[in-house]
Order: structure tokens, then sequence, then C-alpha cells
């Protein structure tokens, strides 16, 4: 994924221009994966911290050389990646001539409870393409997420931004100074021992919190636009089977998957066979180590699944 994320970029960004911020235990990876990113520019994370402290630090670093910044996470599915560039370029130069931080909504193709959503607002100017936004919503629940769905006015929120690095680093001081003041302690060149300790001292020292919650939700610098390309987020097994890929029926599979009188079904399978007859609308998932089966519009709560395991004492035995 990281790997498509910056293949989606060329010809728009030179890949010397690019800064990669993951977590520490996967830096040796991504600069493996990205050989023509400067070493220097791959930037491992001691601790998660969210979104807020990553887009505050990796702004600092590169203010004062860029003028406009895109934050794209890795783990998206974006096509096509021409109207993709396309749509960036504008959106980067929007956000110069506005001075704004400019976010793509996607339209939402489903009542989706897993997403946080984009209210729109007027345009900018007579014909634009770029809102006001009037507010970030929270992830719904399945009536307001049809709601929003019907209404037209709400957009999913892709969590992808564009910004001038220095309005984000001022919103971040006007509304977050927690992180403000921990950021000017860290030096604006990584890579001696000390910076490096200052850079542990800043995840040590903030609050772990998005840039939804942080800035995004406060500023009154905020544009919308509607993306023109096709997005999902890869963050639930729900999101493996795009509409092209799906068959007849409506299922997805992947691996030894064997399906009869079933609709509406994704399946996985790392190890062994998935057989199902009759099913509908499920999400099942086979590990070397696990099976998941799930309905389909609960696929974002398999993370409540993931901290009942960690609370558990006999995680070991358990699995």
């Amino acid at each position: 994924m990281l790997a498509d994320t910056l293949e989606r970029l060329r010809g728009l960004v030179d890949p010397r221009d690019v800064w990669i911020l993951t977590s520490r235990d996967l830096v040796k990876t991504a600069k493996s994966i990205a050989p023509e990113v400067p070493k220097a520019q791959v930037i491992g994370e001691p601790a998660g911290r969210n979104t807020a402290p990553a887009m505050a630090v990796a702004s600092w670093l590169i203010e004062n050389r860029a003028d406009a910044v895109a934050v794209l996470p890795s783990d998206h599915r974006i096509e096509p990646a021409a109207r993709f560039r396309e749509e960036l370029r504008r959106a980067a130069k929007t956000s110069l001539e506005q001075d704004a931080i400019v976010t793509f909504g996607v339209p939402p193709t489903r009542p989706e409870t897993g997403y946080g959503y984009i209210e729109t607002g007027e345009p900018v100017g007579p014909g634009s393409e770029f809102h006001r936004v009037i507010a970030f919503r929270e992830k719904p629940d399945p009536a307001t997420a049809a709601r929003y769905v019907s209404g037209g006015r709400h957009l999913w929120n892709a969590g992808m931004f564009v910004f001038p690095p220095r309005l984000l680093l001022a919103e971040v001081r006007a509304h977050e100074p927690r992180i403000a003041a921990a950021l000017e302690r860290v030096p604006r060149r990584l890579g001696s021992r000390g910076a490096e300790q200052a850079l542990e001292g800043f995840y040590r020292e903030v609050p772990s919190i998005s840039i939804d919650y942080a800035v995004m939700e406060r500023s009154k610098r905020t544009l919308v636009v509607r993306a023109g390309f096709s997005w999902d987020d890869l963050g639930s097994w729900q999101a493996i089977g795009t509409p092209g890929s799906r068959d007849s029926s409506g299922n997805v599979v992947q691996g030894k998957v064997l399906l009869l009188d079933s609709e509406n079904v994704t399946a996985f399978s790392e190890r062994g066979l998935v057989a199902g007859v009759g099913l509908k609308d499920l999400i099942v998932v086979r590990t070397a180590d696990a099976t998941l089966v799930c309905k389909s519009d609960r696929a974002q709560d398999v993370r409540a699944i993931v901290e009942q395991l960690k609370a558990r004492k006999d995680l070991d035995e358990f699995l």
C-alpha cells in the first residue's frame, strides 16, 4: 500500500520531496520500499499518538522547504491515479490562494458507520468546486448515516489534507497549544542524537489526538472539495470488495474460497479452504491462527474484538 501511494504521485511529486512517517519498527521496511526517498525523510515515531502530532511534527520539519503539503495515508484505494493527481494539484493551488486547509470529501456510496462525514457549505466563489466546511461529523449510527447519504450534503471524510505547513502550525498553536509547546523543542533537522532524544520527548509529552479533534473541528480555515476519483479506506475487511471486483451475486473472494447460493459475502482465506452455503451479507476471514465471521454492516466493530483480546490475561493460551 505504501508503494501504491508513492506510485500514485509519480509525475506530480519528486520522490526527493516525499516524507514518510511510520512506526519506528517499520522504518527499515519503508526505506526498502521507497529507495528514492531520502533516508533522512523516513521518520520513525517512537510511539503512536494519532494524526495531530504526526501532522504537526511533519509540518514543523517541512515548513521552510515547501509552500504546500499533502497528507496522504497509505491505507487507501484510489483510482484512477491520473484523476487523483490532477485533483491534488488543484487542491494545492486552492490551499495557497485561499490560505486554507483543503480536505477531500468522498461522495458516499453506502450509509457507512465506520467513517466520519463532512457537512458541506457554500462554495468559496461562483461556480467553485471548493466549499466551506460547516462541520466535521463523527462516525454516525446507522440511521444518521442513512440520513447523511440521502440528504446529499454530507461526504465521507477521506482523511487527506492539503495545506501550507505554516497555516497548519498556526492552527495547532491556536487550538492545541500542548502540541505546539512540545514542538518548539524539536530541532528542524533530525539525525543527531540530541534531535532524536528531542523527538522522543515530544512523543512522550503530547496527547494522543486526531487532527479532526485537534484542529479541523475547531478551525475556520477549512475547505472541502468533492472527490472525483474512486476511494475506499482499507481499514475494514468490507473494503476488500470494490464494486468491480464482486461477482453477479455481490460476492468477493480471495484465496481458497467456495461459495454456493450465497449473496453479498466477502470471504478471505490465508490458509486452507473456506466453504459457504446459503450465506448472505457476511464477512468470513480465515488466517493462520484465527477465523472471523461477522455481518457485513458490523465490519468496523471488529476492533471491539481486538480490544477484548488485549484485555485477556490468558491471551497466549487463548490463541
